[in-house]
């Protein structure tokens, strides 16, 4: 049985929502980037198919051709909207994580795949074959016999993004603080309980409530990125020192690093190089790292990693890989500059982080006097 008064509330709730959210961005975006776009573009569609769903339960049932015609295209048009909801998502993951439109454009057509076999499953409902759904002469909607496959396809979407979030985290890539559990567990809920109970709506409401969560989520991480460098801040640097404190953590190794004669690259090459070099230096840590580690800039020309090792020897091994990195940017790079660091190493003994950041700056100052002596 058909609930009104509950989808009224429910999808009134979640268009006002949505709504809202679309239009503050709108007020408020300060990029183009795709995943903007992305994002909004799934707002819309959500407020479209909120919108759209609430119409086609008011008018089930209402005898008539119009609403016989308005039936199908309303059911149509919520069959395929989740599937583009999931779509997307996967998308604005793949770009908001990635940053490169290769990648998208090699992913997009991979994704498309349960898309167009549902837009097909769609378009063949259309000729009255009723796989889908159906629209009886009373202009009743029933479930057709394949409508559990749309619900496949967007779960499909649900863990090939929380997949795509694992592999970057696996792969030293910053995702600790994407929100892709927040999107996807109210989305699955909102479509089980949709799913097992037909006259409800739950699914756009969830949904709407997802993308708030997940809207607010991404804003908190952002304060613990660093601008220019795209690593971690020193905001992040507490965060995890705070953790380690706490959780009495051992093994973890730290490395404070400091670009040698960075003044010189300013002072010599301009603001602008001196910036470049900081994003390089950034890009070698990062790709010099695993995913049990992080690197952060502290500021300046200043970067720390954090490092869970089971030995000094794997501490030195990490020491000469960022060595080795940073020797093969000089080697490929066309710069008029080249890079060189001085690196400071302590271990943390499980219990004072003031003491552990303290061996790793007095360690990195002893080997930055041993540059300068050396010059």
């Amino acid at each position: 049985m058909i609930n009104i008064p509950e989808i009224l509330v429910a999808n009134g709730t979640g268009a006002f929502l949505v709504l809202f959210l679309l239009l503050y961005r709108i007020r408020i975006a300060q990029t183009n980037q795709f995943d903007e776009k992305a994002y909004n573009f799934m707002l819309i569609v959500t407020f479209i198919a909120t919108i759209n769903e609430t119409l086609s339960f008011i008018i089930d049932a209402r005898p008539g051709f119009i609403f016989h015609i308005l039936q199908y295209i309303s059911n149509t048009i919520s069959s395929a909207s989740s599937g583009i909801i999931g779509y997307c998502w996967c998308l604005f993951v793949e770009y908001h994580i990635h940053r490169n439109f290769e990648r998208i454009k090699k992913k997009s057509r991979i994704l498309a795949i349960p898309l167009i076999i549902a837009t097909i499953l769609i378009i063949i409902n259309l000729l009255g074959t009723g796989i889908i759904f159906d629209i009886s002469k009373e202009n009743v909607y029933t479930r057709g016999p394949m409508n559990f496959i749309l619900y496949i396809f967007v779960f499909v979407y649900y863990i090939e993004s929380i997949y795509t979030v694992h592999k970057a985290k696996y792969d030293s890539i910053l995702v600790e603080f994407f929100p892709i559990y927040y999107f996807i567990i109210p989305c699955m809920i909102g479509t089980m309980i949709q799913g097992f109970f037909f006259g409800v709506s739950t699914i756009w409401l969830c949904v709407a409530i997802a993308f708030i969560i997940v809207y607010i989520e991404i804003q908190i991480s952002i304060s613990f990125i660093d601008d220019l460098s795209g690593l971690y801040n020193r905001k992040y640097m507490n965060h995890y020192l705070n953790k380690l404190q706490n959780n009495k953590t051992k093994h973890v190794y730290g490395f404070m690093m400091d670009i040698n004669d960075f003044k010189a690259i300013n002072d010599t090459y301009g603001h602008l190089k001196g910036d470049y070099a900081l994003i390089q230096f950034g890009i070698i840590l990062q790709h010099s790292i695993d995913k049990d580690s992080v690197a952060i800039r502290m500021g300046g020309d200043e970067f720390v990693i954090f490092a869970k090792l089971k030995s000094d020897e794997e501490a030195l091994a990490l020491k000469k890989q960022i060595k080795y990195n940073v020797r093969q940017f000089n080697i490929k790079s066309k710069e008029p500059f080249h890079l060189s660091f001085s690196i400071g190493i302590a271990k943390f003994n499980g219990k004072n982080t003031d003491a552990f950041l303290s061996a790793m700056d007095d360690s990195m100052y002893e080997a930055k006097n041993m540059h300068r002596l050396m010059q």
